[in-house]
């Protein structure tokens, strides 16, 4: 099956360019011919291409029809509709929060993906019909992200993973007033790595939020929930179904970060909790059983009832519309705030 996935860049290795390059790994592997196509490339995108993977981010690059379009955020997707307009779309949300992120209605979208249960509320409110949304969590590939020692005792040495800055000083100040030596990591901090497989079996607690907490409790760190939109508290193997659920994010953060909440979740760190979260995880997260959902819905997308051809017209124009500039107030303006092209 030839597969095109969208993204709105290919180069920052953030939540959603991960999970396209993870897609496109396990898509590979399961004898599936994945092109990754964004609009803004950069040193993701050749590292990809140095293993043999086809990135592009021109559409006079996309010249082969897929068998199905795994569409990731709405202008990419646009463009990759305009194009090939007789090709079923499979649309994955990935945040309840942005606009970008959220389909809006188009007969070319057969089947809608939500990667927790708060996305997929997000897309019922958007007007996505319950029998063409499904959730798929997300996956780690637990050949990059081994398992790592027994944790000790006591936590001695933590890790900050973040995109953003609000919560930091409240975190530093309970790590060192529970004696814990913490690193930090991520777009939020003047520190990045793109290999973050490699460090986290040195940290014993990772404080962290989505896939970056799943793919550290993965590994087999002790995870406290949080990011500067708030604080939900320890990972643990009885609140582990529900928190994976809504993704270990916005959907949980329901308390505010502050040094009190985060010592006393530091106080509960428990090595063999920890080492039982890491255990549920990894029978459940592999990018195998990830790689065959999304499959699974491809198929259904091809074998759906094919739209009229005014329709697909009709509605492209309409997105067109929404996302093109012009001064009179749309869709656009709310997602160039969203992407920081200005204030």
């Amino acid at each position: 099956m030839r597969v095109l996935i969208t993204n709105l860049f290919v180069k920052n290795y953030s939540g959603s360019e991960n999970v396209a390059e993870l897609l496109a790994e396990g898509l590979r592997r399961a004898g599936h011919q994945p092109v990754l196509f964004a609009p803004q490339l950069g040193q993701q995108a050749q590292s990809m291409r140095q293993r043999g993977f086809r990135v592009v981010d021109r559409v006079s690059q996309l010249t082969e029809p897929p068998d199905v379009i795994h569409a990731q955020h709405l202008t990419p997707c646009l463009i990759a509709m305009a194009r090939f307009p007789d090709v079923p779309v499979v649309y994955s949300c990935h945040s309840s929060v942005y606009d970008v992120e959220a389909p809006l209605p188009h007969p070319q979208i057969r089947a809608v993906i939500a990667v927790d249960e708060t996305c997929a509320a997000k897309c019922r409110e958007v007007g996505v019909p319950s029998e063409r949304l499904s959730v798929i969590l997300n996956a780690v590939d637990l050949e990059r992200f081994k398992r790592r020692t027994p944790l000790p005792a006591k936590p001695k040495r933590a890790l900050l993973l973040t995109k953003n800055r609000g919560h930091q000083d409240s975190v530093r100040a309970a790590c060192a007033d529970a004696g814990i030596d913490v690193d930090e990591l991520g777009r939020g901090t003047s520190r990045f790595v793109p290999d973050i497989e490699t460090v986290l079996g040195d940290y014993d607690l990772v404080f962290a939020t989505a896939r970056m907490a799943i793919e550290a409790a993965a590994t087999g760190c002790a995870v406290i929930v949080c990011d500067e939109r708030g604080f939900a508290g320890l990972l643990t193997n009885d609140n582990l179904p529900l928190w994976r659920r809504r993704n270990l994010g916005i959907g949980i953060l329901s308390q505010a970060v502050t040094v009190e909440n985060l010592a006393d979740a530091i106080s509960q760190y428990d090595a063999a909790d920890a080492c039982l979260v890491t255990e549920t995880l990894r029978r459940s997260v592999g990018a195998d059983i990830f790689v065959e959902q999304h499959v699974e819905v491809y198929h259904r997308a091809i074998a759906s009832q094919k739209p009229q051809s005014d329709e697909i017209a009709l509605a492209t124009a309409y997105w067109t519309e929404e996302l093109s500039v012009t001064t009179t107030e749309r869709k656009w303006q709310s997602i160039v705030k969203e992407l920081g092209i200005f204030g």
